[in-house]
C-alpha cells in the first residue's frame, strides 16, 4: 500500500519567515510516534518544502510517495523584479490615473486560480451535495469551471489598471454641464480602450449567457446583504463567539462543515481573491458564501467588476487574481493570448482543489469505505442541514458610546412667580424672572456667592472714588436711591429717570 505525502514546492521566500510551531517537528521522531497527526517539517533550502503526513494514513512499513504540488509563495515574499517595464500594453500617458496604477500593478505576484477537481469531490462522495449549491450550467458553475483558464500577466495588469466601473443606477459626478455619461464599464485590452454596460461585460466574461440577462438570473441578482444577516449566517456555520467584530472576519477553520471551508477557498482565490490570507473569511467572502448556500441569486458580473475596480488598492506584496476571467474575455473579442507576441511571461496556469489539496486541509480522513469528510471528533462527517430562517446579530456596544443617563436637575428656585398682566397698549417684551423671590426659596450657594462678591466690589469702588474726590476737594458723589419693590415699579420709573439724568449731570461735571 502507498501513501501519498504532499510536497508543496513554493518560491523563496525570506528567512525572517517564522514557521508556525504547530507545523514544526523534531527531526528524530521515528514514524510509530508519528500515528494519528499531522507532521509538517519546514526545509529551507532555496526553496520551501512542506510535508504533510496525513493522520491514520502512515502505516508502519508502508511506503511513502512524494508528488510535488506547486503553491504560491509565502508572506514576507519581496515583489517581483519589474520585467515589464516598457512593455507596449503598459504604456499609459503621463499623469492619468491607469500610469499609476500601472507602476504599481506591474511590480505585484500573479497568483493561481484554484477550480473544483470534481473527480475529487466523486472519490470522497461529495458530488450529489456539491451539485445542489452549484447547479451544471449555473452561474457559480461556470466561475468556478471558467477558472481553469490560464492567465497572462500583461493582460491582466493592463486590464486591472485601466478598468473603471460605474454600477448602473448610482450618481456619477460629470465633470462640466453637457458632458457625456461615463460607461457603465471601461478598460484597455491588448492596446484598445473598450467600453461597454454591465450587462455586455457579464456575458463577455463567460458567467452569464445572453438569453439569462433578461430573466431573475441576472436582474434578481443580490449586491448586498445586511452585515447583522451576514454575522447571523457566521453564526449558524460556524458557530458563537468566533466572529471579530472589531475586525469584521472570522477564521475559516471555526467553520464546521468540510465542504464550506472548501467553497471558500475557492470563493478567496477568484471573486473575492486575495493574497495570504484565505484563513480568513471576511465580510465580502461571507457575502458571496451566503448567496452560495442559501441559493440566493447573486449579481457575480457586478461583484467581478467591483474586484478589478479595486485591484489597484492592493498592497504592493499582495496578489493579483482574475486574470482568468481576462483571458476569457481577451477570447470574447477574437484575441489570442497564447499566439500573441507581446506576451513576454509564461502563462501563470491554474490548480485543481483535488485530493492533495484536501489532505492538506486536513479536512478529509481514509476510512474502510474510502476517503471522507471527517468530524471533529474523527469520524465520518454527517451533514447538518441549513435552518431556513436564523437571528441577525448586531456588534456588541462599544462602552464608551454609552451615554450615562443623568437625573433631572432640581428646581431650586421653587414654582414660577406669578407675572401680571401687562398695561393695556403697551408694547408686548418678554419679562425677566428673577430667581429667588418664591416663598421659602434660596438661591444656589454659587450664585449667592457670586452676588456678595460682585456687591464687594461695586462698594469698594465706590469708596475708592469717594476718598478720591475728598482728597482733591470735590463734592461727593450722589448715591442712587434705593429701589422700590416690583409692585411700585412702574409708578416710581419716571422720578428714577430724572434721577439718573441728575446724576449723569454731576459725573459730567
Amino acid at each position: 500500500m502507498t501513501h501519498t505525502m504532499l510536497v508543496d514546492t513554493e518560491e523563496t521566500v525570506d528567512t525572517e519567515e517564522t514557521v508556525d510551531t504547530e507545523e514544526t517537528v523534531d527531526t528524530e521522531e521515528t514514524v510509530e510516534n508519528l500515528w494519528n497527526r499531522t507532521l509538517s517539517i519546514a526545509l529551507y533550502e532555496g526553496y520551501t518544502r512542506v510535508l504533510f503526513i496525513m493522520e491514520d494514513d502512515l502505516m508502519p512499513g508502508d511506503d511513502i510517495h512524494i508528488e510535488p504540488v506547486q503553491q504560491g509563495p509565502r508572506r514576507r515574499q519581496r515583489p517581483p523584479v519589474d520585467t515589464l517595464q516598457g512593455h507596449p500594453y503598459l504604456e499609459f500617458p503621463d499623469g492619468t490615473d491607469a500610469a499609476r496604477h500601472c507602476q504599481k500593478l506591474r511590480r505585484m505576484h500573479v497568483g493561481s486560480h484554484a477550480s473544483i477537481d470534481w473527480d475529487a469531490m466523486e472519490e470522497i462522495a461529495e458530488t450529489p451535495r456539491v451539485r445542489r449549491f452549484i447547479p451544471i450550467d449555473s452561474p457559480w458553475h461556470r466561475l468556478f469551471d471558467l477558472a481553469h483558464t490560464p492567465t497572462y500577466r500583461e493582460l491582466l495588469v493592463e486590464f486591472i489598471s485601466s478598468f473603471t466601473f460605474h454600477p448602473p443606477g448610482e450618481p456619477v459626478p460629470i465633470p462640466y454641464p453637457g458632458a457625456p455619461h461615463p460607461p457603465e464599464v471601461s478598460f484597455r485590452l491588448a492596446g484598445v480602450q473598450r467600453s461597454m454596460t454591465l450587462a455586455e461585460f457579464a456575458v463577455r466574461c463567460g458567467l452569464y449567457m445572453q438569453e439569462e440577462i433578461e430573466t431573475e438570473i441576472y436582474t434578481a441578482g443580490l449586491v448586498v446583504v445586511e452585515k447583522p444577516t451576514l454575522v447571523g449566517f457566521w453564526q449558524v456555520i460556524a458557530g458563537e463567539n468566533h466572529w471579530e467584530h472589531e475586525k469584521s472576519k472570522g477564521r475559516v477553520s471555526f467553520v464546521r462543515d468540510p465542504l464550506y471551508r472548501y467553497l471558500h477557498h475557492l470563493l478567496a482565490t477568484s471573486i473575492s481573491a486575495r493574497g495570504y490570507s484565505r484563513e480568513w473569511c471576511t465580510t465580502t467572502d461571507l457575502f458571496f458564501l451566503y448567496c452560495l448556500l442559501y441559493r440566493r441569486p447573486c449579481a457575480l458580473a457586478h461583484g467581478l467588476a467591483q474586484y478589478f475596480a479595486s485591484g489597484h488598492h492592493r498592497q504592493e506584496r499582495g496578489f493579483l487574481y482574475g486574470g482568468a476571467y481576462v483571458t476569457v474575455i481577451a477570447r470574447s473579442f477574437g484575441l489570442v493570448p497564447h499566439q500573441d507576441p507581446h506576451l513576454r511571461t509564461p502563462a501563470i496556469m491554474p490548480t485543481q482543489m483535488g485530493m492533495q489539496s484536501l489532505w492538506g486541509m486536513r479536512v478529509i480522513k481514509r476510512f474502510p469505505v474510502g476517503p471522507r469528510f471527517k468530524n471533529p471528533n474523527g469520524g465520518v462527517w454527517t451533514e447538518q442541514p441549513l435552518p431556513e430562517h436564523f437571528e441577525d446579530v448586531y456588534p456588541p456596544a462599544d462602552p464608551a458610546d454609552v451615554v450615562p443617563v443623568e437625573d433631572p436637575p432640581k428646581d431650586l428656585d421653587g414654582p414660577a412667580v406669578p407675572q401680571p398682566p401687562p398695561p393695556a397698549g403697551a408694547p408686548q417684551f418678554p419679562r425677566h424672572v428673577i430667581r429667588g423671590h418664591a416663598p421659602g426659596a434660596a438661591l444656589h450657594p454659587d450664585v449667592r456667592a457670586e452676588l456678595d462678591r460682585l456687591n464687594d466690589l461695586v462698594g469698594w469702588l465706590v469708596r475708592a472714588e469717594q476718598d478720591r474726590r475728598e482728597r482733591e476737594g470735590l463734592p461727593p458723589i450722589p448715591l442712587p436711591p434705593v429701589r422700590a419693590p416690583h409692585q411700585q415699579h412702574q409708578q416710581q420709573h419716571q422720578p428714577q429717570q430724572h434721577q439718573h439724568q441728575d446724576s449723569d449731570s454731576d459725573l459730567d461735571a
